[in-house]
């Protein structure tokens, strides 16, 4: 394996978590300081995840990206981000009940 290619698989198994995690970041600093800027950077880190991804594939090439996927990104990287975000956002509404029940 090539250096070229264990970038390409690096930025591939990379991306999803880089792109779901940053956006979300981003937009919870955006709702939490009612600032724009947040928002456009979680365009932005997401635009930038899909870069991510078209490198890494151009760096791999299309079918050892296409095994990539296949055997661990849908498998791993796709339920654990998923789980993830699903925790912290009951986490941050369970905040937000506790929260609002003080103000109360």
């Amino acid at each position: 394996m090539s250096q070229k290619m264990i970038v390409g698989i690096i930025l591939l198994v990379l991306n999803v978590p880089f792109g779901w995690f940053g956006a979300a970041i981003c937009a919870y600093y955006g709702k939490k300081y009612n600032k724009k800027f947040y928002y456009f950077l979680s365009v932005l880190v997401y635009a930038l995840s899909w870069l991510m991804l078209a490198v890494g594939i151009y760096l791999c090439g299309k079918d050892y990206a296409k095994i990539v996927f296949e055997n661990y990104i849908s498998k791993y990287i796709y339920p654990v981000t998923i789980a993830c975000l699903i925790i912290f956002g009951i986490i941050f509404v369970i905040k937000k009940i506790k929260n609002r029940n003080k103000e109360v």
